[in-house]
């Protein structure tokens, strides 16, 4: 894998930042069923007791079991932040982490996913377990030396707090940088995970943060005086290095269209971004267009004239421009000796017509002479 598919990723990644900020390796159809937790409803006719597992989504892969009864009708709606008590555990009891007062966004790919669905369907002050399926958890690949691969975990989970979403243009300048960035973290474990689609939906929520309201950013509680070049430079410079990372995971997934259009906003502010003209040439590579391909990397080749990378992409695509060239002058051979072949025929024509009736000629002149002859011969004996 190249490094400018991993290097401005991986060290942006949180190394610190607990488990839970980590959602499973689900498919997109998955993610597509859990989008809005709140559209998961309890039977109203088979409404579980306090103490007896629930089935939430039918198949096993999602249980709970209610322990301590919360308010009722408070659940807290999508993109609210949950404010929890947590424990998690393998099946065998092993402690994987522990956390109070954590705050999670619902819906917004913090948690993992079974995590993140349960959430949506408590009460506020209720406390419950959970047994989630590796599906909707770690998943194939699970979580370091922490999660084996395939691994079902259970959750004690209690719902101390719901607060309202931040709006955006409600925060200060340091606060959407803090949240912008967080948002960009997450989108950089998923991109390291290989769930490029979640990854963008994570950088697409992180640019809502790090993006200027129209007129320039303003605060009811920051003066405005205090809003200097610099703290919006800044703001600028997080916004594209989300848009660089975006373009990576819409790469992967062959999104080269909606990948242009991200790289096209990092190089209006910064045209010399090497990581963004490579990206570049490898959107024009697959939409075959080698020569515009060649010219961006010729300019990352000035930027950065030792990069290994770039030199063997150069070469690459040297040698497919010298495949077309060979191929090009190929089908103009054939083409051209498909014209000459054709003038020959036409000229050839023309010519064997008179010795056609030449011969037409004499055949009839001998044939006539014979039958003179023979008429003569049967008169006179």
């Amino acid at each position: 894998m190249s490094e400018y598919e991993t290097s401005s990723l991986a060290s942006d990644t949180s190394s610190t930042a607990p488990i839970t900020d980590i959602k499973s390796d689900v498919t997109l159809s998955d993610s597509d069923l859990l989008e809005d937790v709140n559209t998961v409803k309890p039977n109203d006719n088979d409404v579980p007791k306090k103490g007896e597992w629930e089935d939430i989504l039918g198949s096993g892969s999602l249980m709970k079991k209610v322990i301590q009864e919360g308010k009722p009708d408070s659940r807290p709606q999508r993109l609210d932040n949950c404010i929890v008590n947590y424990t998690c555990t393998l099946e065998d009891g092993t402690s994987v982490e522990r956390k109070e007062k954590f705050k999670v966004q619902l819906g917004d790919y913090e948690v993992i996913q079974g995590l993140d669905l349960a959430l949506g369907l408590m009460n506020l002050g209720e406390l419950s377990q959970l047994k989630i399926h590796s599906r909707l958890a770690y998943g194939q690949k699970g979580l370091d030396n922490l999660v084996p691969p395939d691994t079902t975990v259970h959750f004690e989970v209690e719902l101390v707090a719901i607060e309202p979403d931040d709006e955006p243009e409600l925060l200060s300048i340091q606060q959407r940088r803090v949240k912008g960035n967080d948002k960009r973290e997450r989108g950089n474990w998923w991109y390291s995970r290989g769930e490029n689609q979640i990854a963008i939906q994570c950088y697409r929520r992180a640019l809502e943060y790090l993006d200027e309201v129209e007129g320039g950013i303003q605060f009811p509680t920051d003066d405005k005086a205090s809003v200097s070049d610099s703290a919006l430079q800044q703001l600028l410079e997080d916004r594209i290095h989300v848009s660089n990372n975006m373009a990576a995971a819409q790469l992967k997934l062959e999104l080269y269209d909606a990948a242009l259009q991200s790289l096209q906003t990092v190089l209006r502010c910064q045209p010399d971004n090497v990581k963004a003209l490579f990206r570049k040439a490898r959107v024009h590579k697959a939409k075959n267009d080698v020569q515009t391909a060649l010219s961006c990397l010729k300019k990352a080749e000035k930027l950065s004239p030792q990069d290994a990378d770039i030199l063997k992409e150069i070469a690459s695509l040297e040698k497919i421009k010298e495949k077309q060239k060979q191929s090009e002058k190929e089908l103009a051979r054939r083409m051209f000796n498909g014209l000459s072949n054709g003038k020959e025929s036409r000229k050839k024509k023309p010519s064997s017509s008179p010795k056609l009736m030449t011969i037409v000629t004499l055949g009839a002149t001998i044939t006539v002479g014979l039958l003179g002859l023979a008429i003569y011969r049967f008169k006179f004996t």
